[in-house]
């Protein structure tokens, strides 16, 4: 297989101090993997319940930190921890603003010439671009969207800004599923003065979520039940008076 994105994939951290580039050669046969991991070690690590990479060759993988003061230093910017049960592993964040950056294992030794960059801090557009590239399982057609790449720098020395649209293959991914079910809609509201700042989160969930058969209405208690008999008149079979007949 050859690669179809014909230009570098590129990533950052939340605040832009870490940049990463990985840079796939024309003719390469080999694929670039993308792993979907719901292991212990990663769920605990990423703190979610999924986490998600993309795989490739470590020698197509090339980094770069962007200082915003002259006090910041490079082991405080770019920051490796390996947990003690998984020494042969080493995992990359920002020491500022957090975002997990990478994963590299030793374990098998054949892996060590492999890195997983975390799949959420690619460029949103490089993300779109995944789909096109035959790395993902092909999905029905989105609606077209003119999306123009950013140029990548030849000195490799400019810092790449971000930006937060949705992803619609993920989104087709989740779609029909239990995850597909659930929006959530986060807001910021701010008086004029500056005074007052009101942050908002609403979920909502959309799906059928009853237990208790389709219609999602839940079964009347036996005390409720009574009460609505004895307002209508009507009674259940079997639950005539004493006395009564039942027919």
């Amino acid at each position: 297989m050859t690669s179809n994105l014909g230009r570098a994939l590129r990533g950052s951290c939340h605040c832009g101090r870490n940049q990463y580039i990985v840079q796939i050669p024309s003719n390469t046969t080999t694929v670039p993997q993308i792993i979907f991991d719901s292991a212990a070690d990663h769920r605990i690590s990423s703190a979610t319940p999924l986490s998600a990479f993309l795989r490739v060759p470590l020698s197509w993988y090339q980094s770069q930190i962007f200082p915003f003061f002259p006090d910041e230093s490079r082991v405080s910017i770019r920051r490796v921890y390996s947990h003690p049960t998984e020494q042969n592993a080493m995992r990359q964040f920002c020491g500022f603003c957090g975002t997990p950056l990478s994963y590299w294992s030793e374990e098998p030794r054949s892996e060590a010439d492999y890195i997983q960059v975390t799949l959420g801090s690619l460029l949103t557009e490089d993300l779109h671009d995944l789909e096109e590239s035959g790395l993902l399982p092909e999905q029905p057609a989105p609606e077209i969207m003119d999306i123009i790449p950013t140029p990548t720098p030849t000195d490799g020395s400019q810092l790449v800004g971000r930006d937060i649209t949705s992803i619609p293959w993920f989104e087709n991914m989740i779609l029909g599923s239990r995850l597909g079910n659930v929006h959530t809609t986060r807001g910021v509201r701010e008086s004029r003065d500056r005074r007052i700042r009101v942050e908002y989160e609403i979920t909502e969930w959309t799906g059928d979520d009853a237990t208790d058969g389709e219609t999602g209405e839940k079964p009347e208690s036996s005390a409720s039940a009574t009460a609505s008999a004895s307002a209508t008149g009507k009674r259940k079979r079997g639950e005539a008076d004493d006395g009564g007949t039942t027919s």
